[in-house]
C-alpha cells in the first residue's frame, strides 16, 4: 500500500472517531438536558462536571473507539516483539521527568495564551481547569488516571505507531506527539501533550511494550490531575495557602523539571533511530503525509477545536 494512502486512511480514522464521538456527546448532553428539565433538576445535572466527563468518555471509548479500531484495522501494521525491559529506577526517573515536561509545556502554553488574549481582547477558556473544578477526586481517578491513559495510549501509540513505524521511527514519534497534542484541542494543553506524546511514542517504539507508556501517562495524570483535586477537596484551604505548602509545590516543580533535564542529558545522546524499510517515494514520506486528504481533514477539525478554546 502506498504511503499517501496509508497516511490518509489513518487520518480518516481519527476524523471519524472525532465526528462520531462529538455527535454522541451532543446527543447525550441534549438528552440529559431534556431529562433534567422534565425532572426540574437541570441546574444540578448540567453543572455536574463528573457526570459530563463520564458521558464524554463513554461517547468516545464505547462508541467512537470501536469505529476507529475497525477503520485502523484496514491499515497494515508492525509490532516490535524483541524490545528491552525498563528498570524500576528508569521508570521512576522518566515519570518524574515527564511531570517536569508537563510543567514546561504548561508554562509555554499559558504564556502563548496570554499573548493571544491580549491581541484579541478576550479571555481564553481553559476547559481542563473548568472541568476539574467541578469534579470529585474519585471521578478524576476513574476518568483521568485509569480510563484516559489506557485508551489514549492505545489510540496514539499502539494503533498509530505500529502503522507508521515502517516509514521511520522519527516520523512515527513526531506524528504521534503532534496528533496527541492536537487531540487535546486547546493551546493550554497542546505543548505538554505534544512533548509527552513524543516521549511515550519513543518509549513504546523502542521497547514494544505499551505498559510503560500507560504507567507513565497514569503517573503524569495523577500528579497533574488527581492530586490537586484531592488535596483541594480534602485539605483545609488555609493549609494549602501557607508558605510551607507553596514552597513544597515549588520544590516539586523544580525537582521534576530537573529530572526532565537529567533524563534528557542521559538518554538523548544515546538515542538510536530505526530507519524506514517501506519503499520511499521520490518526495519523501513527510511530503506524502501532507498530501494525504485524511490528514488535512484531521488538521481542519482539530483547528476548529483550537479556535473555540
Amino acid at each position: 500500500m502506498k504511503a499517501r494512502k496509508v497516511f490518509s486512511r489513518i487520518g480518516w480514522s481519527y476524523v471519524v472517531f472525532l465526528l462520531v464521538s462529538g455527535v454522541f456527546q451532543v446527543m447525550l448532553v441534549i438528552a440529559g438536558a431534556l431529562a433534567a428539565v422534565l425532572s426540574g433538576t437541570e441546574e444540578e445535572l448540567l453543572s455536574d462536571g463528573s457526570m459530563l466527563m463520564i458521558l464524554s468518555q463513554l461517547s468516545m471509548y464505547l462508541l467512537g473507539f470501536p469505529v476507529f479500531v475497525l477503520m485502523m484495522g484496514r491499515v497494515p501494521s508492525w509490532h516490535k516483539t524483541d524490545g528491552p525491559e525498563l528498570t524500576a529506577g528508569q521508570l521512576a526517573l522518566l515519570a518524574v521527568g515527564c511531570c517536569g515536561l508537563t510543567y514546561i509545556g504548561s508554562i509555554f502554553g499559558q504564556f502563548l495564551v496570554q499573548i493571544f488574549d491580549q491581541v484579541r481582547g478576550a479571555e481564553t477558556i481553559n476547559p481542563v481547569t473548568d472541568t476539574l473544578e467541578q469534579m470529585n477526586p474519585w471521578s478524576v481517578l476513574l476518568t483521568m488516571v485509569i480510563a484516559a491513559p489506557i485508551m489514549e495510549e492505545l489510540m496514539f501509540r499502539k494503533f498509530l505507531v505500529d502503522r507508521l513505524i515502517p516509514y521511520g521511527q522519527k516520523l512515527a514519534v513526531v506524528v504521534s506527539g503532534i496528533s496527541f497534542g492536537l487531540f487535546h484541542g486547546n493551546w493550554n494543553q497542546f505543548f505538554y501533550a505534544f512533548l509527552l506524546g513524543m516521549v511515550f511514542a519513543f518509549i513504546y517504539s523502542y521497547t514494544g511494550k505499551l505498559r510503560y507508556s500507560i504507567l507513565l501517562h497514569m503517573a503524569v495524570n495523577t500528579a497533574g490531575g488527581f492530586m490537586p483535586v484531592f488535596l483541594e477537596q480534602t485539605v483545609s484551604p488555609q493549609l494549602l495557602e501557607t508558605e510551607t505548602a507553596q514552597v513544597l509545590l515549588l520544590v516539586w516543580m523544580g525537582v521534576s523539571i530537573a529530572a526532565a533535564a537529567a533524563a534528557a542529558a542521559v538518554y538523548l545522546p544515546k538515542l538510536t533511530w530505526n530507519r524506514p524499510w517501506a519503499q520511499q517515494p521520490e518526495d519523501g514520506f513527510v511530503r506524502e503525509l501532507f498530501k494525504a486528504p485524511g490528514v488535512w481533514f484531521f488538521l481542519l477539525i482539530t483547528a476548529g477545536q483550537f479556535a473555540v478554546y
